[in-house]
């Protein structure tokens, strides 16, 4: 008599149906939510040119031995909208124009960079674009790009920003 009743249900009410389904529904919503999570938080693709960046990483080694074979620190410090760097070593003019870039550790398409003015004895002024917030790597560049200063910071900083040649 029981199976007769079972035969007059529903498919949906059988709960059977639903244990056997069951794994194909979980798997509907990991995939959907995936796709969600995935489209909103887009960080780019690789680079086409991945492998020759790779083959130029031992030229900025090279940047950062002459920064240090010149004995060169910068110090940050950063306003609400302004970016004052002192910079010193042994240089034989200070250029006139260095610049700076913020790179952003996880996300490059927030990466900026600031152009700053030199104002006089290795003193130096530029304009930031937008308010930091949170971690990001900042590097010094020379005008040529000859050599390069590095230094990583959480910000709203409390105190300058050393940069300084990379270890690597």
């Amino acid at each position: 008599m029981s199976s007769n009743l079972n035969d007059q249900q529903p498919w949906y009410k059988n709960s059977m149906v639903w244990l056997a389904f069951s794994p194909a529904i979980a798997g509907v919503f990991t995939g959907l939510t995936l796709l969600v999570v995935g489209s909103i938080n887009y960080d780019g693709t690789v680079h086409e040119d991945y492998y020759k960046q790779g083959r130029i990483i031992n030229q900025a080694f090279d940047k950062d031995r002459l920064a240090q074979a010149k004995n060169l620190q910068a110090d940050l410090t950063f306003g609400q909208d302004k970016l004052e760097l002192a910079l010193t070593g042994k240089l034989e003019t200070y250029p006139d124009q260095l610049l700076v870039l913020m790179e952003n550790p996880t996300r490059s398409s927030l990466d900026f960079s600031v152009p700053v003015q030199h104002l006089g004895s290795g003193r130096y002024l530029g304009n930031l674009p937008q308010k930091i917030a949170y971690d990001w790597d900042v590097k010094l560049y020379g005008p040529q790009q000859e050599w390069r200063l590095y230094g990583r910071g959480h910000f709203p900083l409390q105190q300058p920003l050393s940069l300084l040649p990379s270890k690597r």
